[in-house]
């Protein structure tokens, strides 16, 4: 459908703007870039520390001073916050897709599921080859049955993502019960995966400071437990939750830039009110002291579960409101991450594992870096990916990563030099 707007940016404050169905979106783009640079902050963890300080932090010593304040802070700010926001992006884009497809005339169901082989092959090898906190394995298995719901108006995919979300709290609250009334060993052995003894630490640490092949018992442990039973308990429900809610966003105009400033302040206001006080409940009934316990890993953690899928919508609103505000040119930089997104994913990996692991460097500073400066480190990886992906972007299409992935879905070779390239 033509754009009834002269101005073609998806960027500005026209509430009735519409897109071709070759234009990009730039505001997906742009919330998209958020997403990946934000989800960094926690994934951090998991290329710098043990597995388990992911969720305790005292599994890797004492917590003080600013480490405090950086764990505190990506805590309440970030936890599960991007990738709610990445997750909700994930759903929206199958409906873009089929939206696209539908208006020329085209049918979308054997690329998609094309496009979703390719995924779960892609998040295979990264899972297993570099790093288990791999999402990719997890979108693609829910990109399976999301695909069927892509024609549902808003409504009913509103209702099926708190659904998702109910069915997440029952299964992690049914779960706590059932374990609370075995015997305390087999608690004591729940929790000893959040508060390793001295000498599984050592091990898991001598192994990321080896060499690839010591790392494999570790990766690929984690990675089959991340695919099977944490996807069928958490990731599931959660992440379906969010995709569901992307879609339904997507089909309402709100992730488009096409609803009202009235509506987004609203949904930023509403959201941050429920969500900040709920996330920050959490973290004073349970702090860090108190990870490591059947009762937070199965109760606790609802708050931040439900918080954090609030802020991320008032999120999504305040960047979407910032964006109607600001010139084009003031948020390329992050469209052209968000446009590069899977590629800047892996290249997230690769950059982290180099730095922190053994495998080819003889300096690994895996279990060496505090909160503080992880957090550095991931300043660092933002500032080379905004570079990079804005000056890539000038001479190609789109990333290596995005081409690749296209061309084998299409099974055509698709044109990735600019037409602003020399």
């Amino acid at each position: 459908m033509a754009d009834m707007n002269t101005n073609p940016s998806p960027i500005g404050p026209p509430a009735t703007r519409l897109t071709t169905s070759t234009e990009r979106i730039v505001t997906i783009d742009v919330l998209r870039g958020v997403a990946l640079l934000g989800i960094l902050v926690m994934n951090i963890r998991s290329f710098a520390m043990i597995e388990a300080a992911y969720f305790n932090p005292l599994a890797s010593g004492q917590l003080s001073g600013t480490d405090r304040v950086v764990w505190w802070l990506g805590e309440f700010f970030a936890n599960q916050k991007f990738m709610s926001i990445f997750s909700m992006l994930f759903g929206a884009g199958i409906v873009l897709m089929y939206q696209r497809r539908d208006r020329q005339g085209l049918r979308s169901a054997g690329l998609h599921y094309r496009r979703m082989g390719l995924l779960f092959l892609i998040g295979v090898l990264h899972a297993y080859m570099l790093w288990y906190g791999d999402i990719l394995v997890s979108y693609a298995l829910c990109g399976l049955w999301l695909f069927l719901l892509r024609k549902r108006g808003p409504v009913l995919l509103l209702v099926l993502a708190l659904l998702f979300m109910l069915v997440g709290t029952l299964l992690s609250a049914g779960l706590g019960w059932a374990i609370e009334q075995m015997p305390a060993d087999i608690q004591a052995e729940v929790v000893l995966d959040f508060a390793p003894g001295h000498a599984m630490k050592e091990a898991e640490t001598a192994a990321y400071r080896g060499g690839w092949l010591s790392q494999m018992p570790f990766r690929a442990s984690t990675s089959l437990g991340v695919q099977t039973v944490l996807f069928f308990f958490w990731t599931l429900w959660r992440a379906g939750a969010m995709m569901l809610l992307g879609m339904a966003l997507m089909k309402t105009g709100v992730l488009t830039s096409n609803a009202s400033s009235r509506t987004y302040v609203s949904l930023l206001a509403i959201c941050l009110l429920i969500g900040m006080p709920l996330v920050g409940a959490g973290m004073i009934f349970y702090p860090a002291a108190e990870r490591a316990s059947v009762s937070y890993l199965f109760y606790g953690s609802l708050y931040n579960y439900w918080g954090s899928a609030f802020m991320a919508v008032g999120y999504v609103a305040g960047i979407l409101l910032l964006c109607r505000h600001l010139a084009p040119a003031r948020c390329s930089a992050l469209s052209a991450v968000g446009r590069m997104s899977l590629t800047n994913y892996l290249a997230q990996t690769l950059l982290c594992t180099l730095l922190f692991y053994g495998t080819i460097n003889p300096f690994a500073l895996f279990g060496r870096v505090g909160f503080t400066g992880q957090l550095l480190v991931v300043a660092a990886v933002w500032a080379v990916q905004l570079v990079l992906s804005a000056t890539w972007l000038k001479y190609f299409r789109s990333g290596p990563m995005e081409s690749l992935w296209r061309r084998l879905s299409y099974g055509r070779r698709w044109p990735v030099q600019s037409t602003g390239s020399s």
